[in-house]
């Protein structure tokens, strides 16, 4: 969440106190640039350019009097103040939104901003429609939502850019909950015209014979995939991989042109276009199954906005 407030600040690094007045937008650049130890990435993440991130850093470097980076052309790396800087900035973002959580949760605000990180299945295909009726109801919250990974949303909630979380698969990471809202399946999806369309079930064996479409390192769905298969005996090295992609619209898409199978869930395949393009299989003996769950951070109120929207997505799992 961008935001364009100060926080005051007290740093001991090398024996040297420091006093400033740090911008928080600045503070949440650092962390994520720190994290990542790469620029490029950390722009993408927070959907900027490459230039205005490393002009936050500038900007902090000077604000501080320190360099908290050791740049060259082949990586990035953390200074000694750099290292001293980064638990604390992160206490500090988590302080301020909690702050700012706990007066919206005191007046019961359904109003403002709600800032949601989701995966790619639960942001496109589970989250519009409780979004749509959050909205209809409170038509003074705006709702701004985005799409990454499971990784990325744990980080964006950590580093004070998100609200709440949406994510896949069982999780368990330190100083943060999960809340969980329905089960979810994986499948096999091949063409249309396909030799798995003729089969009720693919067996296992068939998926080494095959040119596989999958997720991105990091993403749930593929972990949860690859998890499951492994357990049933699969040598994922020996998995012909020849595509990676970060989209699930366009996984369906290559899959459908022929590139190769893919395993999405089952929910991102109720548009009626999807399935007129590619078929979906079970794997024998392999049942794909994982949670859907919300993410908070430990110890904090989420606010009332947040409470509201997780209310609704388990009542929309509840339906038939």
């Amino acid at each position: 969440m961008a935001m364009t407030t100060a926080i005051q600040h007290q740093l001991i690094v090398n024996g040297y106190q420091y006093h400033v007045e740090m911008d928080e937008r600045r503070l949440e650049v650092f962390v994520a640039v720190a994290r990542r130890l790469s620029f490029s990435d950390a722009a993408r993440s927070l959907h900027l350019s490459q230039p205005a991130v490393s002009q936050h850093v500038a900007a902090l470097e000077a604000d501080l009097g320190a360099q908290l980076f050791e740049r060259t052309t082949r990586r990035v790396r953390l200074t000694s103040a750099g290292a001293a800087l980064l638990d604390r900035a992160e206490s500090l973002l988590r302080e301020h939104a909690e702050a700012r959580r706990a007066v919206a949760a005191a007046e019961g605000r359904i109003a403002g901003e709600l800032s949601v990180a989701a995966s790619l299945t639960i942001g496109g295909y589970v989250l519009p429609r409780a979004l749509a009726e959050l909205r209809r109801r409170h038509p003074e919250l705006l709702a701004r939502v985005t799409i990454e990974n499971t990784e990325q949303v744990i980080g964006s909630l950590r580093g004070g850019r998100a609200d709440i979380g949406f994510v896949e698969g069982e999780q368990r990471d330190t100083g943060v909950d999960y809340h969980l809202l329905r089960d979810d399946e994986l499948v096999l999806i091949a063409p249309a015209k396909h030799r798995f369309a003729h089969m009720t079930e693919v067996p296992v064996a068939d998926l080494a014979t095959e040119p596989m479409v999958l997720r991105e390192q990091g993403s749930g769905t593929r972990t949860v995939a690859e998890t499951h298969l492994q357990n049933a005996g699969v040598d994922l090295e020996a998995l012909r991989i020849v595509a990676e992609l970060s989209g699930i619209d366009a996984i369906k898409a290559a899959v459908a042109a022929g590139l190769g199978v893919s395993i999405i869930s089952r929910s991102a395949l109720t548009d009626s276009g999807a399935a007129a393009e590619v078929i979906h299989r079970r794997i024998a003996g392999v049942r794909m199954h994982r949670q859907m769950a919300a993410a908070t951070l430990t110890g904090t109120t989420p606010l009332p906005a947040a409470q509201r929207l997780l209310a609704l997505l388990r009542r929309q799992a509840s339906e038939p």
